[in-house]
Parts: structure tokens; sequence; C-alpha cells
């Protein structure tokens, strides 16, 4: 059986980082804690994160919506567990040192996000 940690994040999918950063900073008063150029910016929300992705940050085929991302302790066996039960996931992201992700969807279409250290 596998443990999933804690809810790592949710993120919108965005067309321009740069402009959905400015937006959420200036609506709610919020200031990212992380900013990739313009593919990620994240924000530490009462404990929580809230992020904005586009490009290769945003799994394939979303193009507007919310993931939410699941932090596991061991990414390659959590997957191989899904795989397992028949579940697609995708190939593993390595991020430049920030860990690795991939991504499945429920029965009803939603991206679920999974991520290791």
């Amino acid at each position: 059986m596998f443990v999933l940690i804690k809810v790592k994040n949710v993120s919108y999918a965005v067309d321009d980082v740069h402009e959905a950063t400015a937006f959420y900073q200036d609506a709610l008063g919020i200031t990212p804690q992380f900013v990739d150029g313009a593919r990620w910016a994240q924000f530490r929300v009462d404990g929580s994160t809230f992020a904005l992705s586009a490009g290769e940050e945003t799994p394939d085929g979303m193009e507007a919506g919310a993931v939410i991302t699941f932090e596991v302790d061991n990414l390659v066996d959590f997957v191989r567990g899904l795989r397992d039960k028949g579940i697609a996931v995708s190939e593993l992201r390595e991020m430049n040192g920030h860990g690795s992700t991939c991504w499945f969807r429920d029965p009803t279409g939603n991206v679920v996000q999974l991520y290791g250290r």
C-alpha cells in the first residue's frame, strides 16, 4: 500500500504566467513565493500552495482548469502500483532538481498530478 504524504498544490493552466501572476497579486494581494520565468508561479496561501502553469509545466491536453498535485513518498513505486491497476500514467518528468512529476486522469477526465522529491 502506498501512502499519500500531502496535497502538494493546486494549479491553474494559464495562457500567460506573467499576466496571471500580476492579476492574482493585484486582485488578491498575494505575492509569489517562487517564479520560474514564463513557466510557473507559485503562491503560499495559508499553508497551502496555489500555482499558475503554462507550456511544458501543464499536463498534455490540459487547456484550462485546476489540477491537484499529490506528493508521494516514492513516485516510481507509486506509479508502478497505478499502472498495475490498469491506470494510464504519463512518463515521469524531471524538473531540474525540483523533483519529478507525472499525471493521469480520473474516470471523469480530470487531471491528477503526482510529485516526488
